[in-house]
Formats: structure tokens, C-alpha cells, sequence
């Protein structure tokens, strides 16, 4: 078995199609090695990748988001969505404090993320921002004995 047993890293347009685009690629790349986890990282890819068409550059014409997807035989799988930066100086992404309100129409994305990963970060660079996710999976080996005895 390879060190890696997901590894994988694609571009999209910042746009609705390059998000069904994300979704279809994440769970091609999941289901054969996560189903247990594939609807909860399915529905992060989704949030993160609205997150960076609404509040980053990613979301302008001719804006790009990247998606990689890695994990060790042993895991976590982590799942980076690379922006190209926010619309506002120094806006960052972070929870909203509203985000349970049931009136409230947006707002919810990184609340979501935040119950389903086992942690999330954001990291700014120069030429723009990756939202990081990490998800406790089992290691294969282990899976792999307990679906057989």
C-alpha cells in the first residue's frame, strides 16, 4: 500500500459549475476508501466552496478555487479549498455567532464545518487563502481486519 491513499489536487472555475464540478470530484475520489465520512466531507467541499465564492476573489469573473484532497493509510484525511483571496482586507472566515438563529438565511457554513470536521483552519497567503479541513478516518489496515473477522 502507498503512502498516500487519496492525493489529489484539481482546479475549478469560481462559479456554480466549478462547485457541482468539486462535489462529483470529492466523491469519486472518497467512496471507494471513505463512504463512512463521504456525505459529511461532500457537504464541507460544498460549504467551503460557497464560502470562497461569496467572500473571495475566487467568486469574480474568471476566478479559480482548488481543491486537494490527501490522506495517509493511517489518516486524517485533510481537504484544502484554495481561494484567491478576499473581496475585503483582512476578512477571514470564522463562525458565525448567529449561525443557530432559525430565522437567520445565511450564515451556517462554518458552523456546519465545525460539527463535522474534527478541525478546520484557515490559512492566508499572498496570492490568497486555504481553508483547511480534517477529518479523523480509521486507518485501512484496522478497517480492513474488522470488516473480515
Amino acid at each position: 500500500m502507498g503512502m498516500f491513499v487519496v492525493n489529489e489536487e484539481c482546479r475549478f472555475p469560481g462559479d456554480h459549475e466549478g462547485l457541482r464540478q468539486s462535489r462529483r470530484r470529492t466523491r469519486r475520489a472518497l467512496v471507494p476508501i471513505y463512504p463512512q465520512i463521504l456525505d459529511d466531507a461532500e457537504l464541507c467541499v460544498d460549504e467551503a466552496f460557497t464560502n470562497a465564492l461569496v467572500h473571495t476573489r475566487s467568486g469574480t469573473p474568471g476566478g479559480r478555487v482548488t481543491l486537494r484532497l490527501y490522506a495517509l493509510w493511517c489518516g486524517p484525511l485533510y481537504i484544502d479549498v484554495l481561494d484567491e483571496g478576499p473581496l475585503k482586507e483582512d476578512d477571514r472566515p470564522a463562525v458565525d455567532p448567529y449561525a443557530l438563529d432559525l430565522g437567520a438565511e445565511r450564515g451556517r457554513g462554518l458552523f456546519l464545518i465545525s460539527r463535522l470536521t474534527h478541525y478546520w483552519s484557515y490559512v492566508p497567503g499572498a496570492h490568497g487563502g486555504c481553508l483547511c479541513l480534517a477529518f479523523n478516518v480509521p486507518a485501512l489496515e484496522a478497517a480492513g481486519r474488522a470488516a473480515s473477522g
